[in-house]
């Protein structure tokens, strides 16, 4: 098989590969589980955008879950949004 280096078809070295990003969004979620906020939220779906570069698109495999994290963590962050004025107006009205 013929195999370009990495700085020949424009992939950045410093990017962290997809099993590093992948591990860190497990990380993530599991503090999630045990603590759901809007900022944990926030990161495992920039972590699940990360995966959705083409740097990353390693496989149809990686393309297809990257998606489906992306559209899970948005619809969390999304809750979350809802969810903080009305947390906000109850802490106003104490």
């Amino acid at each position: 098989m013929n195999t370009l280096p990495l700085h020949a078809i424009g992939v950045d070295p410093n990017l962290p590969d997809a099993e590093s990003v992948m591990a860190s969004l497990l990380y993530v979620a599991t503090l999630y589980i045990k603590k759901p906020s809007h900022d944990l939220a926030r990161q495992a779906l920039q972590l699940a955008e990360t995966l959705m570069l083409p740097e990353y698109a390693e496989s149809d495999l990686i393309c297809r879950v990257s998606r489906r994290l992306c559209v899970q963590w948005t619809l969390l962050v999304n809750e979350h949004a809802q969810l903080t004025p009305v947390a906000d107006n109850i802490k106003t009205t104490k």
